[in-house]
């Protein structure tokens, strides 16, 4: 099975919410084979009860449903292990050299071709629950409009010597 990453910077609300809608919607539209998780380029390992709650709320405010999220850890790119046909979405492009660094450093990235989507999407992080809701619905919206990329094959190759 293949995996859509989303990553974010913590991995505490726009990357897990962004897998959690993504899991939903390609389940509503019967895609098989392909499922979401997330990661962060620095993970928040110190995810808080207020946090989970927001992204929690905000969740299943757009789409009824957690998927999954209620048990989420944040986790980085070290924590991972890529496969190939997996897939990243990045939701910040200004850490797209952070995330390049970190795909170098971690091996089972070697070798393999991965599509990547960049999405532009504001961090709610401080927020108040509307402020996650809004992150929602624009993750929702990107994710139904980029969902044919993001179930198909196009890819760049990592190096095979890091």
């Amino acid at each position: 099975m293949s995996t859509v990453y989303f990553v974010c910077i913590g991995n505490t609300c726009r990357s897990p919410m962004a897998a959690a809608i993504f899991n939903q919607v390609a389940r509503e539209r019967g895609i098989e084979g392909i499922q979401a998780d997330s990661f962060g380029i620095v993970p928040f390992y110190g995810d808080s009860d207020d946090v989970r709650q927001l992204r929690e709320s905000a969740v299943r405010t757009v789409i009824g449903e957690m998927d999954g999220l209620k048990d989420h850890k944040p986790k980085g790119v070290m924590e991972i292990a890529f496969e190939e046909g997996d897939k990243i979405v990045l939701l910040d492009s200004g850490r797209v050299n952070e995330l390049g660094a970190g795909i170098l450093r971690n091996k089972s990235f070697q070798g393999k071709r991965f599509p990547m989507l960049m999405i532009e999407t504001e961090d709610p992080f401080g927020g108040a629950v509307k402020d996650y809701v809004n992150c929602c619905l624009f993750l929702k919206k990107e994710i139904e409009e980029n969902l044919s990329f993001m179930t198909r094959s196009i890819s760049i190759q990592a190096p095979k010597h890091m």
